[in-house]
């Protein structure tokens, strides 16, 4: 037998649950009765996961319950268009910075589902990484590719030296990043800290400058001009804006979206 993680979920009512998974594309495998003729437990499929429902749980208004189910998928947005008016949608399709396309549903007992997919930018930069074309070709044809993505693929490609792939990623309007003086970049070296503290220390490393947030690993950035970097590997994940008065680096901006935090250099 193959080792599997099967999730049990209690519920009121296990055949109102069967019934709602079997309107969003799950399959029935087996059922248990009771004595009262309703159902005390059942085990469904979603392609090759599996999920098990049990009785005893007790209903909720939370916003968010005690479990998950997230899905693999390659079907999202046609699951959206399938799902939208029937359902419960808590956040439409939308592109993650860890790389996955999302879709965000909640079930008749509340619990969120999650479908999700590689995103465009995730396949992008697995192409390039891999020196694929095909598979690069593969995500430009996507619509929803941001100029600074592009960017930042081709910084990847460039420094990997694979000319077929910058070639289709110029062609597909990508633009060198900018090239900031090795001073400057120096400059930005040492350790940031906001209010909350949140820290973000920032190192130099054979030319590249590097992040890593609190405790995490450092991740590579990315410039746009002699200010302003972003994650290389992370797409939706936002800006880091030096500060610089007086020819002095005294702190930079966090920017995601409309959300904008200063930390300042502390070091």
């Amino acid at each position: 037998m193959i080792d599997a993680v099967v999730p049990m979920i209690h519920v009121p009512d296990v055949r109102a649950a069967v019934v709602w998974y079997q309107g969003i594309g799950f399959k029935v495998i087996d059922t248990y009765g009771n004595e009262s003729g309703g159902l005390s437990f059942a085990i469904m499929s979603f392609g090759a996961s599996r999920v098990m429902f049990n009785q005893g749980g007790a209903p909720s208004t939370n916003f968010r319950r005690e479990v998950d189910l997230y899905i693999y998928t390659d079907q999202v947005d046609e699951l959206y268009e399938r799902l939208q008016d029937r359902m419960e949608i808590v956040e439409a399709p939308h592109d993650t910075f860890y790389g996955m396309h999302e879709l965000i549903i909640r079930d008749l007992n509340r619990f969120w589902i999650t479908f999700g997919q590689a995103s465009a930018f995730a396949v992008l930069m697995h192409g390039v990484r891999e020196r694929n074309s095909d598979l690069v070709g593969t995500a430009l044809k996507r619509t929803d590719l941001k100029p600074e993505t592009l960017t930042a693929a081709l910084a990847v490609a460039g420094a990997d030296g694979n000319e077929e792939i910058v070639v289709l990623l110029k062609q597909a309007g990508a633009l060198p990043p900018a090239q900031v003086a090795a001073e400057t970049l120096q400059s930005y070296v040492g350790r940031y800290q906001g209010e909350s503290g949140f820290e973000v220390n920032v190192v130099l490393s054979d030319g590249q400058l590097y992040a890593a947030p609190g405790a995490q690993e450092p991740f590579s950035l990315v410039a746009f001009d002699d200010l302003t970097f972003r994650p290389i590997d992370f797409d939706n994940y936002g800006t880091m804006v030096f500060v610089v008065e007086a020819g002095k680096t005294v702190g930079c901006l966090i920017k995601h979206g409309p959300h904008e935090m200063r930390l300042n250099r502390v070091d």
